[in-house]
């Protein structure tokens, strides 16, 4: 496959270098000098690069997908090391017979056996024509169940607006509770977290009247639109089934076209949801600059496991759930280690970039949470007016959470890049990057 009509040319080369400096530099090194072992194999490339250090950089490519594997520190994907044995492989310059080095096909088996491993599990997931029909009319039921409970929730916050917020208010916990076990027997456990998170406003929480009316609207607006979901686009009705609790299968999720990148672990958070623990781990692409989350679960009081870890970075493929924006992502095929990720140089986005950012997402999604961000500025403390970062513009955003002294203190008074979620109140951030140097808090 890596010869005749399967080579590629130089100008699909030229098109996969993810910039102008990676291209050059692949090209200068795209002479026999620097290379051993070069050779290819069915659509594996493979080749050891002499850089400045002692031992040389193996690097593989499956032209296929295509993947990249190189030993480099680059952050750049594909790397100049990559580029330029593809510049020679584009050229004719490789032995289409070698038998593949002992590194390249130990990515490879790597890579075929994952691959495996998922087509055995859709072929597992198959099901008989009775199972589908089983499996629709209980998608069609709960439909129906999801359509009357969304009704009844309907007129429970036409009445909450008519009696008023304040009206009765030492029984609003107990009738927001009684709602959500409502929606639980309605199969929209999405509704009930949010019925949940609202019964814990009460008259004493600062802002309630705000935070309250928000919360309702959006109820309102998931309700209204699941009510009109055949007139909406197919991504936003999967965004709409997504918060009102419809879950996606991971083999789905796997089965769409993924994003192939380096996933820099940017920064994590755990909380607890209805007596289940959850962890949301985000992550940023290298050479895309995509932001992902990644989310693990735990029920009944069992630890929180995760093979990602902030502070490192890890070849992979990730696929997205359907809705928007895409964000939430499954991991799979994946280097077997994530490596610590020695230097970041991100530029980070102004505050005004951010915010515009965030907005931008919130009109995709009007019930999205927060969205992540890397904002540059320098970290301050007023003596009242709590923690914010001034970006070069002067513009400042609140710095919020448990993390705003760690960072503080990791920043030191020096312009650093935060990592965080941001949302209506502020960033609460997670990670700081001071003189290129990633730093989880």
């Amino acid at each position: 496959m890596a010869g005749g009509d399967d080579r590629w040319s130089v100008h699909r080369v030229d098109d996969a270098a993810p910039d102008d400096q990676v291209r050059k530099a692949g090209r200068r090194l795209a002479i026999p000098t620097p290379w051993t072992d070069v050779g290819a194999t069915g659509s594996l490339l493979f080749g050891r690069c002499q850089g400045s250090g002692k031992t040389p950089y193996q690097v593989s490519i499956d032209v296929a997908g295509p993947r990249y594997k190189c030993s480099c520190p680059s952050h750049k994907f594909p790397c100049k090391h990559a580029v330029a044995l593809l510049y020679l492989w584009a050229e004719g310059r490789i032995d289409e017979q070698g038998v593949a080095a002992g590194f390249a096909s130990e990515w490879a088996q790597r890579h075929s056996d994952q691959a495996t491993r998922r087509t055995e599990s859709r072929a597992a997931a198959e099901r008989t024509p009775e199972q589908e029909q089983a499996a629709a009319k209980r998608a069609a039921d709960r439909d129906d169940r999801v359509d009357a409970g969304l009704a009844d929730l309907a007129l429970f916050l036409r009445d909450q607006i008519g009696r008023g917020l304040a009206a009765d208010s030492r029984h609003r916990t107990r009738r927001f509770l009684e709602q959500a076990a409502r929606m639980v027997d309605a199969q929209a456990p999405g509704v009930a977290t949010r019925l949940r998170e609202l019964a814990g406003i009460t008259d004493g929480t600062p802002d309630w009247p705000v935070r309250l009316t928000e919360g309702l609207g959006r109820l309102h607006l998931l309700v209204r639109a699941w009510q009109h979901r055949d007139r909406l686009p197919d991504d936003l009705v999967a965004t709409v089934r997504a918060h009102l609790g419809f879950s996606t299968r991971s083999e789905d999720v796997l089965a769409t076209p993924g994003v192939q990148d380096t996933w820099v672990v940017v920064g994590l958070r755990d909380a607890d949801e209805d007596r289940v623990s959850v962890r949301r781990v985000w992550l940023r692409g290298l050479a895309s600059g995509r932001p992902a989350l990644v989310m693990f679960f735990a029920a009944g009081g069992a630890p929180l496991t995760s093979n990602l870890y902030p502070g490192t970075a890890v070849e992979a493929t990730l696929h997205f759930h359907p809705g928007r924006p895409a964000l939430r992502a499954v991991v799979g095929a994946r280097a077997d280690q994530a490596q610590p990720l020695e230097t970041w140089p991100v530029t980070g986005s102004s505050v005004a970039q951010a915010r515009a950012q965030w907005r931008t997402a919130l009109a995709a999604d009007p019930w999205l949470p927060q969205w992540p961000v890397l904002v540059a500025g320098e970290l301050q403390k007023g003596p009242e007016t709590g923690f914010g970062l001034v970006d070069a513009a002067g513009d400042s955003v609140a710095v919020i959470g448990e993390k705003a002294w760690p960072a503080l203190a990791v920043a030191g008074g020096r312009p650093c890049v935060l990592a965080g979620e941001l949302d209506g109140d502020g960033l609460r951030v997670s990670a700081a990057v001071v003189d290129d140097r990633l730093v989880a808090l």
